[in-house]
Formats: C-alpha cells, sequence, structure tokens
C-alpha cells in the first residue's frame, strides 16, 4: 500500500508547474494545500465503505509520472474530431497539454483552465471544488492544462461544445480539470471523451459544473481509456433555482474506474436526469457511485444506469437519494439494471434511501439478469449466429438509456462505440 507520494508527485513538482505556468499566489497555494491533503489521506482499501468492492492493492503510484504532451494532434485524437455532425467548439488535449482549439460559437468563453485563469480569475477562483478524497486532492495538486467553458446570461449556445481528452505513452499519469458554468437563462451541450494511445496508465479527472436559474445544460462524458489505465473519476453539478441538468456518463474503458457522479439540487425547481451506460469485458472493473441530493424542495431527479459485462469483468453501482430536511415535495427516482453476458462476469448493485422529509416521492430498483435464454432461442431459430443475436439483445438492452439520449449526434456516435465494444469482445 502507497502511503506516500513519490517523488513526481511531491512538492517540489507542484511548485514547478505552478512557476512554469506563472499562476497567481492564490492558486500556487490551493496546489499547496490540495497537496497536503493528498499525502495526509491513504490510499482507500476495502475497509472503507466506498471501496469495499474495489480493491486498489495493486496500485503502485510510483509506476506513473506526467508525460510532456507535445503539439501535433494524434492520429485517434483526429478521429474523435473528425466525427461527423457540427459543433460549436472543440478543444483537445494530450497528456494535459492543448494541442488543438477551435471556437465557433458566439458569445461563449470556451479554452484551456490555464488560459481561463488569467483571462477570467473571479470565475475559476468562485467555482474552484473542494477536494473530497484522496484522488480529487492529487488532481487539484497537479493538473495543467483542462478545460474552461462559460456560458453568459441568456446565451444560448445552440451547437454542442467539445474537449477531447488523450493520454500518450506508457505510464503516463494525467490529471484533467474541467469547470463549466452556465449562467442565469443560458443554454449549452457539452460532450467530453477520454481515449488512450499506449499502455498503462494512470488518471484523476475532476468536472465541476455549476448551473445557474433558469439554465438548461447537457452533458456527456465517454470514458474510453485504454484496459491498461487506472481512472479517478468525480463530476459534480450544482443547479440553482429552475435550472434543468441533464448527464449521460459512459464507461467503456480502463482497467479500474472509481467515478463518482453528484448532482447537487441546492434551489427548488430543479429537474435533473441522469444516465449511465456500462459495457466492459475482460478483466476491467468499473464502479460507479451517484448521489441525487434533494437539499431543496420541489425538484425532481431521475437516474437510469444500466450495465452489461463479458467475459470476467465487474460493475459496482452505488447509488444514494437524499432528501434534506424540509426539502418537501422532491420527486426522486433511482434505476440500476445489470446484464451478465458470461458465467464469470459479475455486478453488484446497492441503492439507498436517505429521507429526511415526510413530503416525498422517492423509488429506487435494481436488477441483475444474464440473456433470457428463450430470446437468445427465438433469435437463432431465424437463421441468427449467436454473436448477431447476443447483439441484438445488447443493443436492445441498452436502449432506453440511448432512446433517452436528446442530442442525435451524440446518439449516433454512442451506437457506434457500443457496436465497435461489442465487435472487440468474444461472447461466450
Amino acid at each position: 500500500m502507497i502511503e506516500t507520494a513519490a517523488k513526481q508527485f511531491s512538492r517540489e513538482a507542484v511548485e514547478e508547474i505552478s512557476a512554469r505556468l506563472n499562476e497567481p499566489s492564490w492558486l500556487r497555494e490551493r496546489r499547496l494545500e490540495a497537496l497536503a491533503t493528498f499525502d495526509r489521506l491513504p490510499v482507500p482499501t476495502r475497509a472503507d465503505e466506498e471501496y469495499r468492492r474495489t480493491d486498489l492493492r495493486r496500485l503502485r503510484l510510483e509506476d506513473f509520472a506526467p508525460r510532456d504532451g507535445g503539439t501535433g494532434v494524434p492520429a485517434a485524437v483526429q478521429e474523435v474530431l473528425g466525427d461527423k455532425g457540427e459543433d460549436g467548439g472543440v478543444l483537445a488535449f494530450t497528456n494535459g497539454s492543448l494541442v488543438h482549439s477551435s471556437v465557433k460559437a458566439d458569445g461563449v468563453v470556451l479554452c484551456s483552465l490555464e488560459e481561463a485563469v488569467r483571462t477570467h480569475p473571479e470565475l475559476v477562483r468562485e467555482h474552484f471544488g473542494a477536494d473530497e478524497d484522496k484522488w480529487s486532492a492529487m488532481n487539484s495538486a497537479f493538473w495543467t492544462g483542462g478545460t474552461f467553458l462559460y456560458v453568459p446570461n441568456g446565451v444560448e449556445a445552440t451547437l454542442p461544445l467539445r474537449a477531447v481528452c488523450a493520454q500518450a505513452g506508457d505510464n503516463t499519469a494525467t490529471f484533467h480539470k474541467t469547470l463549466i458554468v452556465a449562467d442565469d437563462w443560458s443554454n449549452l451541450t457539452f460532450v467530453e471523451d477520454d481515449l488512450s494511445i499506449g499502455g498503462d496508465g494512470f488518471n484523476a479527472s475532476v468536472t465541476d459544473v455549476v448551473a445557474k436559474e433558469g439554465s438548461a445544460v447537457r452533458y456527456c462524458h465517454i470514458q474510453n481509456w485504454g484496459t491498461g489505465v487506472w481512472n479517478f473519476e468525480r463530476t459534480r453539478f450544482h443547479a440553482k433555482r429552475d435550472a434543468a441538468v441533464n448527464v449521460l456518463q459512459v464507461g467503456l474503458g480502463s482497467r479500474l474506474t472509481k467515478s463518482f457522479v453528484h448532482a447537487h439540487m441546492d434551489e427548488p425547481g430543479v429537474s435533473c436526469e441522469l444516465l449511465g451506460l456500462v459495457f466492459i469485458g475482460g478483466k476491467q472493473h468499473v464502479d460507479h457511485s451517484t448521489l441525487q441530493d434533494h437539499q431543496a424542495g420541489h425538484c425532481m431527479s431521475d437516474l437510469l444506469f444500466k450495465c452489461a459485462m463479458l467475459e470476467d469483468a465487474r460493475s459496482v453501482y452505488g447509488g444514494l437519494i437524499r432528501i434534506a430536511p424540509g426539502a418537501q415535495r422532491s420527486d426522486a427516482y433511482q434505476n440500476n439494471r445489470n446484464m451478465l453476458l458470461s458465467s464469470t462476469a459479475r455486478a453488484d448493485s446497492i441503492p439507498m434511501l436517505e429521507i429526511l422529509a415526510n413530503d416525498v416521492r422517492c423509488t429506487h430498483g435494481s436488477t441483475t439478469t444474464s440473456v433470457d435464454e428463450e430470446e437468445l432461442f427465438y433469435l437463432r431459430s431465424r437463421g441468427l449466429p449467436k454473436s448477431e443475436a447476443n447483439r441484438l439483445i445488447v443493443e436492445g438492452f441498452f436502449s432506453p438509456v440511448v432512446d433517452r439520449i436528446p442530442l442525435e449526434g451524440v446518439k449516433e456516435r454512442l451506437a457506434r462505440e457500443v457496436e465497435r465494444q461489442i465487435d472487440r469482445l468474444s461472447f461466450e
């Protein structure tokens, strides 16, 4: 077990980053505070409730280090950037270095977080999130590059805005930080892709989204790291009065993922939809922890996470609906569905409720099943080979999530990613 940081994750490394970026004193102090938190907290073990089903004993932080991202756009990134469909702007990063920037939408600010520290310091400082665990503290100490998106009051970004985050080289560590601020009565769609070019790696990323009064935010995150990457994510949404938030969290890659997705409904009238899609195989392990935090009354949240596992893969889902005292007339729903596509795949599901108000409607449910033999027999009796029959069953299983995606471009892209995953993996 690693209790202290390796030299590449030391105070000297933090000070070198801050000096190289010529950061203001408040940000340098913020990094050092985060480093102290990172050093103080041990690597989580299975004795910790949130990691009871996720084993990190094989993780060796000293094996990973940040790498120079260079200046060119890798072919794998160009492939993602070449997806059909218009966008309002895109940023591409390799190992935390900005390698491509194109902003077409009028009235929005889309730039690297490094640039935003210089051009919009008040927004960055106000919304710089807290460090809730070892990995978010590590991100706050060592991030470079990062994405910043600000949509001003009343501005509607009609086309999706995008960021592509690539990790290149073996044993590379990346720390991407994303900050999205949707001002009052604004409208935006943001799509973020993670991918690998190389072998083993480590990633600790943090995304903070602030949806102010009356704003509409659609956020889609497609995680497709290579199967040698240790991945730790924390995504936080803070929604103000009458805001509408739509989230799609996709997990296709990584060796191990521990992802926290927290939606905080801070004021009345918020509507929040959380969609999740996980499709893994081999010995992949993906663990999602979600929180629907109703701090104010008259809010609605609806969660649907669907997970399919092949071979020896394992999915863990833990979800909590929390209704604060006084958050009356809250309406919350949580649903986790799992499909096991082999005899050795595994799914763990832990839905939870914490209700401290007496005029609410809250429901939660979970199911785990294998492929229905009658469905498989029916399809094969019509002349379909087993692999094609399984393909149709998996696509049908995911369709309730895919059909609820409000963006046709994202829906088509996700369908292609699922199909690519099916082609890569083998059914028993």
